[in-house]
């Protein structure tokens, strides 16, 4: 089986690993990783959709996450889309 990296839909709704805050893509990209060769990087702008205080995250605030093929992401798509 063989897995394809991508960058995600804008609008694609997702939640971080662990604590599931909710946020949406706002723009994706794949890019060739500058310090992992031969492998890709995938860059995403999200924006919360929930703020919760304790952990510093306001509603409508965005973000750049990075994600490096072959590891393991920091965010997950949400299985309502």
């Amino acid at each position: 089986m063989t897995t394809t990296f991508a960058p995600l839909a804008p609008g694609t709704k997702i939640a971080t690993v662990g604590t599931f805050y909710p946020a949406e893509v706002v723009t994706s990209e794949v890019q060739p990783a500058k310090f992992v060769p031969g492998r890709q990087v995938r860059k995403s702008v999200i924006r919360w959709t929930e703020s919760n205080p304790l952990a510093g995250i306001r509603a409508g605030d965005e973000e750049v996450w990075a994600h490096i093929e072959g590891r393991f992401p920091r965010f997950v798509v949400t299985a309502d889309n």
